[in-house]
């Protein structure tokens, strides 16, 4: 009904005199394009209130849904643990060049040059390396514990569907897998 008005309007000022037109244009236009634009935003809107319906949440979408928050977590967890891993094996790369360092010094000092306070900063080394390894053991036992949740979660969501999330955990479990391997080799070699 608005629309009809004001389109009337509208052609009624286009059929006066070019002189006049343009200044009765002037006086409408600003007010009739809001109401427009306010008009054609409130059409839109009811159309989004009848696109989302409360029956159509069912059980499969709440799964999906569950197996994607089940995924970040899982997620988590792997990269949470792979960082532990990282920082503790570079903590462990550092004692291990001190213990180095230390050990080289002795050597050529000689076992009677060597100050008491060397053999001190030695063996506190070697105990916080010997610290080190049992933390990056423990991490290592945690990845695998981790890498199993997160091949369920895999699993669950292929399962479910959600075949975007399942490649996405895969992804992140090969990843964690091929660095884990790295970990264990440097904390081998120590």
């Amino acid at each position: 009904m608005f629309r009809y008005r004001l389109f009337t309007l509208l052609k009624t000022a286009c059929q006066v005199q070019r002189r006049i037109t343009v200044p009765k244009i002037r006086n409408y236009t600003p007010v009739t394009l809001g109401l427009l634009t306010t008009a054609y935003c409130n059409d839109k809107q009811k159309e989004l209130e009848v696109m989302w319906d409360a029956d159509s949440l069912e059980h499969d979408f709440l799964i999906r849904q569950a197996t994607t928050i089940n995924v970040n977590a899982a997620t988590q967890l792997l990269t949470v643990t792979l960082v532990a891993i990282q920082d503790t094996s570079e903590r462990l790369r550092e004692a291990l060049t001190r213990e180095i360092c230390l050990v080289k010094q002795a050597l050529e000092w000689g076992e009677d040059g060597t100050p008491p306070h060397h053999w001190d900063q030695l063996v506190a080394v070697r105990g916080s390396l010997c610290d080190l390894r049992h933390n990056l053991h423990t991490l290592f036992s945690y990845m695998d514990y981790a890498e199993k949740l997160a091949t369920v979660a895999a699993e669950i969501s292929y399962l479910s569907g959600n075949i975007v999330a399942s490649d996405a955990i895969c992804e992140r479990i090969d990843h964690a897998c091929s660095v884990n391997v790295a970990g264990r080799a440097t904390c081998r070699n120590s």
